[in-house]
């Protein structure tokens, strides 16, 4: 795997698994149900986009989905049990992004 691959990677995952999903509860003021429906809805587009941009852009390979994926572990920190939603939903909209960048090339 090429460096400019996993620095890519690295980078897009810790700005829109961590920091964005932390700045928006921070600074949240509805209801709790309202931003747990918002975060959902984040992960699954994020980690989806995340994955075909990398793997249409710049490299396709099987680890990018897979290493989308381990990035995102420590969000058990963070949520919790709530976190497994979270992971299997990256999980699947990751390999689904995946199977799309290869019928793009």
């Amino acid at each position: 795997m090429q460096r400019k691959t996993f620095l890519g990677i690295f980078l897009l995952t810790s700005i829109f698994y961590y920091i964005i999903p932390l700045l928006f509860l921070k600074f949240y003021n509805g209801t709790s149900d309202k931003a747990g429906f918002i975060l959902i809805l984040v992960y699954g587009f994020t980690s989806f986009a995340i994955t075909l941009l990398i793997s249409y852009f710049i490299q396709r390979t099987i680890f990018i989905p897979v290493l989308s994926t381990i990035l995102a572990l420590p969000l058990f920190f963070i949520f919790n049990s709530s976190a497994l939603v979270l992971l299997l939903i990256i999980i699947v909209f990751s390999f689904i992004a995946y199977g799309l960048s290869s019928l793009f090339k």
